[in-house]
């Protein structure tokens, strides 16, 4: 009972280091038992809010859609996704990329229209912030590149890669870059990623190559609010790390390796300050460790744990919230502070 009054007590108090702050708001879900074989159904495998910050869109890992209204703390349900890779969901039109049976289709979650990008089975895929610019990849040496208008779609163009991208493919909020992982394997050496940067107006070559150096694939590729940062998980002898580079200088940022936890299931970027080039990811893992990263310096400016694992993280638009779903069904509702100095 001591033990669980501490751990109460802990969850209701902020953390706050070098300026920076989370505390807890309030809770989504209820709490179950976590499984040790598989992830529950209602572990939210996917997150993120609406542009104004008032809804939470979560899709869980038996493919059910809700929507949760943060002020009333409701959820409705909007469907079912059976894809377990292709959903991708662009707060700047409240638009879902998402595939169906054979087909690929943007659902506008305002007034249900559906507009069909392409046919076929596809792994990976990105929508751009303002819903017009669509990347797809089905897992081989290639990726394509849509463009779509309100009543116009075609393809513009066909990206071919070095290696299969296996691991993830992903499009900056403007529709200026794609960041493809692209996973091989080699005798002696086992798997390896590396991440290739291409500029959306060229096919030729990709701008810029990152080689992870590590093992295995990665479970996230994302860019920050501005574009400039790339973040990726890695891992390693059975343990994870982040790797975060400068888009257009190709400078690493962060390296941090030699985590615990097998996997770092969960990144995401808090909003950028346009007034402060200092950004913050938050990193999420198996072993249930959240941190907030300050970056450029690579300094971990907050370390929780919780005491399940970490399978999505999601910031707010207002900056104000930070979203994490626990693998005990339960997504965790923190108030988010950056150091603003």
């Amino acid at each position: 009972m001591k033990k669980i009054f501490i751990f109460i007590l802990f969850s209701l108090l902020s953390v706050s280091v070098h300026g920076a702050s989370l505390e807890l708001a309030f809770q989504l879900g209820e709490k179950q038992h976590p499984r040790l074989d598989r992830l529950l159904p209602d572990v939210v495998r996917y997150m993120a809010f609406n542009k104004d910050s008032t809804k939470l869109i979560a899709k869980g890992m038996d493919g059910t859609l809700v929507e949760w209204d943060i002020q009333s703390r409701q959820k409705r349900e909007i469907g079912n996704i059976q894809a377990k890779r292709l959903f991708v969901y662009t707060a700047g039109t409240n638009q879902l990329l998402i595939q169906k049976e054979d087909d690929v289709t943007i659902l506008n979650l305002g007034d249900s229209n559906e507009t069909q990008v392409t046919k076929g089975q596809y792994e990976s895929g990105s929508l751009s912030a303002d819903g017009t610019l669509v990347v797809l990849s089905k897992g081989d040496k290639e990726f394509g590149f849509w463009q779509i208008a309100k009543k116009s779609l075609k393809s513009v163009k066909t990206f071919q890669t070095t290696f299969p991208v296996r691991n993830g493919l992903k499009l900056s909020n403007d529709g200026k870059y794609v960041a493809a992982a692209e996973g091989i394997y080699r005798n002696g050496e086992g798997h390896r990623t590396i991440i290739e940067i291409w500029d959306a107006n060229t096919e030729k070559q990709p701008m810029r190559v990152f080689n992870t150096g590590e093992i295995l694939g990665v479970w996230n590729v994302i860019f920050s609010d501005s574009g400039k940062m790339l973040a990726v998980d890695t891992q390693r002898n059975a343990k994870s790390g982040i790797r975060v580079w400068g888009v257009k200088t190709g400078a690493q940022l962060l390296n941090k390796s030699g985590f615990e936890a097998y996997w770092t299931r969960a990144l995401a970027f808090a909003p950028n300050n346009k007034s402060n080039p200092t950004e913050y990811l938050a990193s999420g893992d198996e072993k249930g460790n959240l941190r907030i990263w300050k970056i450029p310096g690579g300094e971990s400016i907050i370390w929780e744990n919780y005491p399940t694992g970490i399978q999505a993280l999601a910031f707010s638009p207002n900056g104000e919230y930070l979203a994490i779903a626990l693998w005990d069904a339960t997504t965790q509702i923190l108030r988010w502070k950056r150091d603003e100095q």
